[in-house]
């Protein structure tokens, strides 16, 4: 399981990519867990089944599993299903085009460690493709233009994982091609950071512009091909390597549930305060029971009615905690589970996104910039992971990244 916070950290050498993800398959061990890797085709909320596929591979590829005729076609189906009492969907959000040509296949995106590990490799490629004596002058600058669109905390802190690694590492290895490096953030927004204060984000920007990263704020992307970007007013902008981290929205699983969804551009899953899924609207009249039973949802493809609660990993955090210590609780185990009571509440921590170089901005409790607020974003990497091995791991990386340098500048 991708702990997502972590991963442009990853994808830029902070530390290994084993500790940006939660093992699963482990949780078998005590007897208490089932673990399947499949993917969820469909599920019947009347029947109570839940239609599966398997997905094994380094990709997740079902192909694997069919060759050796374990998903193979059965009764005219593939797969198989499997029952539930009590179902909790946290499928997660994919990644928003926005209908932009291209994305998908000319852009990298940061959702998986899979995504991380493309970025990191094709950081490495194009320097090493830029230091050949063949390589032109506009070349070299294509190949070493980094583009990330999307200016929120993904966008964001990506962007400064790439400065800090480019100029406090690579550039060690590659001092000819220094010249030649352009790192650009583009967003429809006017500015980044749109969640944080607006001073918090002048002073990014600002930052960023001291730095030489290009902010290019209210630009509108309009296609993609082959190391080229098409920006309206701009042109073309050639770059070597692309994320984009400008948007989520619903799963196909999610799109195909018969429940009650939010409106706007990413619809979600409606719950009440206890997480259950809603039932959908009757032409616009609610009568009787609203909700599922056994049927609870969170995460980002889920929000309480009425509550706007943001796609972030740390509502999911806190709304996984709930309902495990809820449906755990001696009153959730009367027949079906459906107690009433006080139900979930999120506590807004403060926002934190790190601008690279040992600075970030906070917002909560004060507006905060500097190696406080830096230190504050380095924290909540420890708090992310469930894991004391991995917290210790992290630790020890970060000392011997202070003493010897990144691992990544080496390979």
């Amino acid at each position: 399981m991708a702990l997502t916070p972590l991963l442009a950290s990853a994808a830029c050498g902070i530390f290994d990519f084993r500790i940006a993800e939660e093992p699963v398959r482990r949780l078998s061990t005590a007897g208490k867990v089932t673990k399947y890797q499949v993917h969820v085709s469909s599920i019947d909320l009347e029947r109570r089944k839940v239609s599966c596929r398997a997905a094994v591979g380094s990709n997740g590829d079902a192909r694997l599993a069919a060759e050796d005729g374990v998903a193979g076609e059965e009764d005219g189906e593939e797969g198989f299903e499997l029952g539930y009492e009590k179902l909790i969907l946290a499928p997660g959000s994919e990644t928003n085009t926005f209908g932009t040509p291209g994305v998908l296949e000319h852009c990298l995106t940061m959702k998986s460690v899979q995504d991380a590990m493309k970025l990191r490799e094709r950081i490495l490629d194009c320097f090493e493709l830029a230091s050949l004596p063949v390589c032109s002058e506009e070349r070299r600058k294509q190949l070493l233009h980094f583009v990330i669109v999307g200016g929120g905390p993904t966008g964001v802190e990506l962007a400064a994982e790439v400065d800090e690694l480019v100029h406090g590492h690579l550039l060690r290895i590659y001092p000819d091609l220094e010249d030649c490096v352009t790192i650009s953030v583009y967003d429809v927004a006017d500015r980044m950071l749109g969640q944080f204060g607006e001073k918090l984000s002048e002073y990014a920007m600002e930052k960023f512009r001291r730095r030489d990263v290009r902010v290019c704020m209210s630009r509108k992307i309009e296609g993609f091909e082959r190391g080229v970007m098409s920006v309206k007013g701009e042109g073309e902008v050639k770059f070597g390597a692309a994320v984009w981290c400008a948007g989520n929205k619903a799963t196909e699983l999610v799109e195909g549930l018969e429940v009650r969804k939010s409106e706007g551009a990413m619809q979600r899953v409606c719950t009440d305060h206890l997480l259950r899924v809603l039932k959908p609207d009757e032409k616009g009249e609610r009568n009787g029971k609203e909700y599922i039973e056994n049927v609870y949802a969170l995460g980002d493809a889920a929000d309480i009615e009425g509550a706007n609660h943001p796609p972030t990993a740390e509502v999911a955090f806190q709304k996984g905690e709930w309902l495990a210590k809820h449906l755990n609780s001696s009153s959730a185990q009367d027949i079906g589970g459906e107690v009433e009571g006080e139900g979930f509440k999120y506590g807004q921590k403060a926002l934190v996104a790190y601008i690279g170089r040992k600075d970030g901005v906070v917002d909560g409790g004060g507006e905060w910039t500097g190696k406080g607020a830096w230190l504050a974003w380095r924290s909540g990497s420890l708090e992310w992971t469930r894991s004391w091995r991995r917290r210790a791991m992290i630790v020890l990386v970060w000392v011997m990244n202070k003493l010897d340098g990144r691992e990544i500048a080496r390979r």
